[in-house]
């Protein structure tokens, strides 16, 4: 992920980021498409395909909150009319369609498509390139240090029901050491010339918060590949799953992190 994520953040002041985040909501559409049994209902699929494809771009170029927030309003209005197409489409078809796929298929749609917008909105706010930075922060530093400390220490189950090997110790360390990796990147930026000056309090609720939606992220997915009884979403990384099953974690963080940089700026 780094490998891949890396270069493309050196390249994110060009189209090459929107676009790879174009690639990635349309791979993860297909993989979605194919959970709910609609990958070869040219109804469902061209609309989601055209829809996940054109929002991360359309983001490109904007560069003030003003912007981002009519651009979300209309990525809103956009998802009612789908939901209603949807909807229409099970209708239609009068109980060949099961409506719990189509409703499991739009909210997951829509969860996974405004995670892609919102990682190429972040980009462009003002400071976006230092909050950019803060969602593998949430996402990897509380994901590797959940792993050891539940190894470790881990005793209490979490919800077995959902992921049999976590804990209560591996997920509170995860988030532990998540926020103590932020307030370290605010101190990193305080060194920096030019860099934003950084809200240690905003910054420290950060930490605990999105590490938390990143796990949640995690569950979720855990959870519904349970219910489907699939090991993974995709098979476009070899031994790793699909564009979903790597963005897991990624997916609730990025929405919210940008709510949050719109609300209550970490950085100033």
């Amino acid at each position: 992920m780094a490998a891949v994520g890396i270069p493309v953040l050196f390249m994110s002041h060009t189209i090459a980021y929107p676009i790879a985040l174009s690639v990635l909501a349309l791979v993860a559409t297909w993989e979605l498409l194919g959970l709910c049994g609609f990958r070869k209902s040219v109804t469902v699929s061209l609309p989601s395909y055209a829809i996940a494809a054109a929002l991360p771009i359309v983001c490109f170029g904007m560069r003030t909150l003003e912007e981002a927030i009519s651009f979300l309003i209309s990525a809103a209005a956009i998802s009612l009319c789908f939901m209603m197409y949807l909807l229409g489409f099970a209708v239609v078809r009068r109980g060949k369609v099961s409506v719990g796929d189509i409703s499991l298929f739009f909210v997951f749609y829509v969860y996974v498509t405004m995670a892609f917008v919102s990682l190429s909105l972040i980009r462009y706010i003002p400071n976006g390139v230092y909050y950019f930075i803060l969602i593998p922060i949430a996402s990897w530093v509380c994901d590797i240090f959940a792993y050891f400390v539940g190894f470790a220490i881990g005793k209490h189950k979490l919800i077995p029901e959902v992921s049999p090997k976590k804990t209560w110790e591996g997920a509170i360390g995860g988030v532990f050491f998540a926020t103590v990796a932020f307030l370290v990147y605010g101190i990193v930026l305080h060194y920096i010339p030019g860099a934003p000056t950084p809200n240690y309090t905003i910054l420290c609720v950060l930490g605990v918060v999105l590490s938390t939606v990143s796990q949640m992220g995690d569950l979720t997915a855990s959870l519904v590949k349970r219910e489907k009884g699939i090991k993974d979403f995709g098979k476009i990384f070899p031994g790793h799953g699909g564009v979903v099953d790597r963005f897991d974690s990624f997916l609730p963080v990025a929405p919210i992190l940008l709510v949050m940089c719109m609300v209550w700026p970490p950085l100033s």
